[in-house]
């Protein structure tokens, strides 16, 4: 969901994809609220945040959420 308050109209969205046991983190600019994660490892562990930004930069981030994969 867009973010409840909003310094300004939101230009997009970043996605921030860690993968749990290694640390490496990668990121992503988005327009909409959707994206597939594509190109991870099965079985394995990630931990994502979003955040919405816009002319004046980016917002504060949301909580981590951790997921796992499956096998394919």
């Amino acid at each position: 969901d867009p973010p409840a308050y909003a310094n300004g109209p939101v230009q997009g969205y970043r996605i921030f994809c860690t993968e749990t046991a290694t640390g490496r983190e990668q990121n992503v600019e988005v327009d909409g609220l959707s994206y597939r994660l594509e190109g991870l490892k099965k079985f394995t562990e990630y931990t994502l945040r979003f955040l919405a930004f816009n002319r004046y930069g980016p917002g504060v981030s949301t909580e981590d959420v951790t997921v796992t994969t499956l096998s394919d």
